[in-house]
């Protein structure tokens, strides 16, 4: 049985059920539940709590589900009562669970999320007439064992606090299902609803683009948006899902043919890697279905090709939720549907630009943030500022590096958009200037007699030098790139002009590729001094380059003589070395030199070869 909850606006009607995408859900459920079963991970007594619980519901799911090969299982009670066992083990005295944060409510609340969904399961199971393995064992004792876990934390989940923004929400989330448990049982607690009204009533961090304050499309899908869903269910607050709709509709643009999602300008840890686009697929099909919005089907019908990679979780949601398991639109053939693939697109708060012409896709990111505190976690400070894709040749990351003063890459201070009406698509602007000061003697009347002075960070280093009551000696580099995203004839090239102006120093422009292709007209491996990031790269010394995968091709160009005093090397800057760290791309590098002085130009072009 289904349960009907609050807060959906309209429940669904008769409409026929997708048995297509039903059935192969079930098969990849049943799949990862074998491999579950086989795999030799230590067993459930090494497992965190969110991983016991998520294998919980994983086993709660597929053996109450009617399609499953493990349905009704006999040995499935047995693998779920030692979750349970688990969670019961690494719950603390006040509920909570310990993991990297410590005695932590929102960390506590992804574990609870699921073990309210397994309960609903489990119970409606129960209630359609499975058989729970008897009073004494089975279902029926890990339905209870698991509701006593849920009832142990639920007072430290409703006084509890949070540090990031998604947080608030994915506890919301948890509050909101031990609601509707509490209210199934008849006995609500009316302070949980007060809790999940103050943590509302300090807005969602959505910002105008769109993007949620976070800008990740890992967090939108993992918790913003499952959370304001499931609050919106459970807690009959439907308004909410006006962010989920705002926020769904922003990324549209901004997946890739591989069903990779970007994601370079998110303020977390996917700023560096590859994202899976699989994730967004019931987010867009839940609303397509419920709106009957035709862009959010063709995206949900276009995903539905990458496999998902928590499948016997979504056989899970689609169970809870009416909407997941409605008929959509057949999958568009080919590519990515037209609404997914603008001539162009941006997210202006968070910097980032998109263009498509000639086959080529290319994305411009100038929104990294200031980074007064250093690098640290929770600001955007990935230095790529361009990426080009045609067809299966593929730059990464293209990147500046500088020798001033060890402050690292270049990343942009300022985002402008100009036109360009030779190319029929707008520029791009790109701007930072660095400062490096040199410090002059103190002022006689600040002269301390036994000469320490405060400990003090200047920027760059910290020193006991009072710096602030210091008069100084400036140095300075400007720099602007601009990036023409449509050049050339037919606009299959994207030309940069870097400018400088300051000081003369030397400067390496690296472009990365995704290995399988092949380089040519490029000269390598390049000597790089010893211990420096980049070894084993390439570098571009005069004429075009080029990178080919199957028949695609990007040239670039024009190279720069190779000097000494301009060593191909990329610098990540003193605030990774000096931690033996880095933030080197993957893949295959290509260096071009030259001094900061003046207008440097280069051309990156996408083409096919004839087959």
């Amino acid at each position: 049985m289904i349960v009907v909850k609050d807060g959906i606006v309209n429940q669904p009607q008769a409409v026929a059920t997708d048995a297509g995408f039903l059935g192969g859900l079930v098969q990849a459920a049943d799949a990862y539940v074998d491999a579950l079963l086989t795999a030799d991970d230590g067993g459930v007594a090494a497992l965190p709590h969110r991983a016991a619980m998520s294998r919980l519901l994983a086993l709660a799911t597929v053996y109450t589900e009617p399609a499953s090969a493990h349905r009704g299982a006999p040995e499935l009670p047995a693998a779920m009562a030692a979750c349970v066992a688990r969670l019961e083990h690494l719950q603390g005295p006040t509920g909570l669970f310990d993991g990297t944060n410590l005695s932590s409510p929102p960390d506590s609340a992804f574990t609870i999320n699921d073990a309210c969904m397994a309960l609903e399961i489990i119970g409606a199971a129960g209630d359609g007439g499975v058989d729970d393995g008897g009073a004494d064992g089975g279902l029926a004792d890990v339905r209870r064992r698991l509701r006593a876990v849920v009832g142990r934390i639920t007072d430290a989940l409703v006084t509890g606090g949070v540090h990031t923004p998604n947080h608030r929400w994915e506890l919301c989330a948890a509050l909101a299902r031990i609601r509707a448990l509490q209210e199934r049982e008849g006995r609500p607690r009316p302070e949980i609803s007060e809790r999940i009204g103050q943590w509302l009533a300090e807005g969602i961090d959505q910002l105008p683009d769109g993007m949620y304050s976070e800008r990740s499309p890992l967090y939108a899908t993992a918790v913003t948006n499952p959370s304001l869903l499931a609050i919106a269910d459970y807690a009959g607050r439907p308004e909410l899902l006006e962010h989920v709709r705002g926020n769904l509709a922003a990324f549209l643009p901004w997946f890739n043919a591989d069903g990779s999602t970007e994601s370079l300008f998110s303020r977390r840890q996917d700023q560096w890697f590859t994202f899976n686009g699989e994730a967004f697929q019931l987010l867009y099909r839940r609303l397509a279905n419920q709106d009957g919005r035709a862009d959010f089907a063709a995206a949900a019908a276009w995903l539905q090709q990458f496999p998902l990679l928590e499948p016997a979780k979504a056989l899970a949601r689609t169970r809870l939720d009416p909407w997941l398991g409605l008929e959509l639109p057949a999958a568009p053939d080919g590519g990515l549907p037209p609404v997914m693939a603008p001539a162009r697109a941006a997210l202006a708060s968070s910097g980032i630009h998109r263009f498509r012409s000639a086959g080529n896709v290319v994305t411009v990111y100038g929104g990294c943030d200031e980074l007064v505190p250093g690098v640290v976690s929770g600001l955007s400070s990935n230095p790529t500022f361009l990426r080009l894709a045609h067809g299966g040749a593929v730059l990464t990351d293209v990147r500046l590096s500088r020798s001033f003063f060890d402050l690292g890459p270049f990343r942009s201070q300022s985002v402008s958009v100009g036109s360009d009406p030779g190319a029929g698509a707008g520029t791009v602007r790109l701007s930072e200037e660095q400062q490096a000061n040199f410090y002059l003697p103190l002022p006689a009347d600040k002269h301390r007699e036994d000469g320490v002075y405060t400990l003090g960070h200047e920027g760059r280093f910290s020193a006991s030098m009072d710096f602030g009551h210091r008069p100084t000696v400036e140095h300075r580099l400007a720099t602007a790139i601009t990036v023409h995203p449509a050049a050339g004839a037919g606009g299959d090239a994207v030309e940069l002009e870097l400018d400088f102006d300051g000081a003369d120093t030397s400067f390496a422009l690296e472009l990365t590729f995704r290995p399988g292709g092949g380089l040519t007209g490029v000269a390598g491996p390049a000597v790089v001094p010893s211990g420096a990031a980049g070894g084993g790269a390439f570098q571009l010394t005069a004429g075009t380059g080029s990178y080919r995968v199957g028949d695609d091709v990007i040239e670039f160009g024009p190279g720069i003589a190779a000097d000494p005093d301009n060593p191909p090397v990329y610098n990540p800057g003193e605030a990774y070395r000096y931690l033996a760290g880095t933030n080197a791309t993957d893949g295959v590098r290509v260096y071009i030199t030259g001094r900061t002085r003046g207008t440097h130009r280069f051309t990156l072009r996408g083409r096919s070869l004839p087959s």
